[in-house]
C-alpha cells in the first residue's frame, strides 16, 4: 500500500496578502479621486448653469421693455413724432430716480434705462430678482459673491444706422454680463430697433 499524501495547504503567502492590500488600495484611491473630480466639475457647471439663467432672464426683462422716443410717463409719448416732441425724450440710462425694482418708484420703462445697471447696488446686496429678494437665499447661498451688469450701446444692425439723423439711439445693443468668482464670466446679447416708438 501506498503511503497518502499529506494535503498541501491552500492560501496566500503573506507577500502575496501584501500585494493584493496595495492593488486595491490604489483602485480604491482612484476611484475616490474621479468621483472627487467629477463632483467639483458638476458644481462648476451647476454655478455656471445658474449664471447663464441668470444672464438670460436679465436680457429678457430688458428686452421686454418698450423703445420709444419719449419717457413713457411722459404725456406726450404716445404721440410724439420724434425726441424733439417729448417733454422727457429717452436718453441712455435710467432718468432721476428711477429704479429696476418693484419696490421703486418710478421704475425702468424703457429699455434705455438700463444702460449702467449693475448688481448688486442700490436695493439689492447681491444678485436680485425684479422685487428685490436676492437670489443667493433660494439657491443655498451659491450666487452670493456673484455680479451682474447691463450695457445699451447705439449699434448699428442689418442697415440701420445707430442713431438718427437727430443723433437719438435708433438701434441699441444690449449687453448682460455675469461674473462669479472663480469662473469665466458669462455675457448674452441681443439688439433692438426702434420700430414702434410711440407703442407700449
Amino acid at each position: 500500500m501506498k503511503p497518502s499524501r499529506l494535503p498541501q495547504a491552500r492560501g496566500f503567502t503573506l507577500m502575496e496578502l501584501l500585494l493584493i492590500i496595495i492593488v486595491l488600495g490604489i483602485a480604491a484611491g482612484s476611484v475616490m479621486n474621479v468621483a472627487t473630480r467629477s463632483g467639483t466639475i458638476s458644481a462648476e457647471m451647476l454655478r455656471e448653469q445658474q449664471m447663464l439663467a441668470v444672464a438670460s432672464s436679465l436680457l429678457d426683462e430688458v428686452n421686454s421693455m418698450p423703445f420709444t422716443y419719449c419717457d413713457p410717463d411722459d404725456a406726450n409719448a404716445p404721440t410724439a413724432p420724434s425726441p424733439a416732441g417729448c417733454g422727457v425724450p429717452e436718453v441712455l440710462g435710467p432718468e432721476g430716480g428711477e429704479t429696476r425694482l418693484v419696490g421703486g418708484t418710478p421704475r425702468f420703462d424703457n429699455v434705455t434705462d438700463y444702460n449702467g445697471y449693475v448688481m448688486p447696488g442700490p436695493g439689492c446686496t447681491s444678485l436680485c430678482d425684479i422685487t428685490g429678494a436676492p437670489l443667493s437665499v433660494a439657491n443655498g447661498g451659491n450666487m452670493a459673491a456673484c455680479t451682474a451688469a447691463v450695457a445699451v450701446t447705439p449699434t448699428g444692425v442689418g442697415g440701420t444706422a445707430a442713431l438718427d439723423a437727430g443723433g437719438w439711439p435708433q438701434s441699441v445693443r444690449v449687453r448682460v454680463t455675469v461674473a462669479c468668482p472663480g469662473l469665466a464670466s458669462i455675457a448674452l446679447e441681443s439688439f433692438r430697433l426702434r420700430y414702434a416708438p410711440n407703442r407700449f
